[in-house]
């Protein structure tokens, strides 16, 4: 699919609309995506950090998207997932790549990684497993 398509999408998934990410990036084996800090996604108001769950959250949307078949097909249905939390989410542009690790007829996997400034600082990494229907 093309990235005007993917956005598409997105802008038709209330959730989606709701985290206010970007696809910035496709490519037939990953996305990559933007997500710009709102007063609504933060978790502690002490520290002013992201919300664990805003964060996975993310990471799981553009996971799915790169296993999405047309622009018309039912969404990917999340198997399992697993989200390794690796350093705190200040406030920033939270970037987000996903790439396929394996798809088959039925059962995909899609690693995540959430950075804020380096890619090689993750904030978090994920691998999703999703039954194709």
């Amino acid at each position: 699919m093309k990235l005007l398509d993917i956005q598409a999408r997105c802008d038709r998934v209330p959730f989606f609309r709701h985290l206010g990410f970007s696809v910035t990036e496709v490519n037939d084996m990953q996305i990559l995506a933007i997500m710009p800090f709102e007063q609504r996604h933060i978790g502690n108001p002490m520290l002013d950090t992201y919300h664990g769950g805003i964060i996975a959250s993310f990471m799981e949307a553009i996971a799915s998207l790169t296993v999405l078949g047309d622009l018309n097909s039912p969404p990917p249905k999340p198997v399992n997932l697993t989200v390794d939390y690796l350093r705190p989410g200040l406030p920033g542009t939270l970037n987000a790549r996903a790439s396929i690790l394996r798809r088959g007829r039925r059962i995909a996997s899609v690693e995540t990684t959430a950075w804020l400034d380096d890619e090689g600082k993750p904030v978090a990494k994920g691998l999703f497993h999703f039954l194709l229907v």
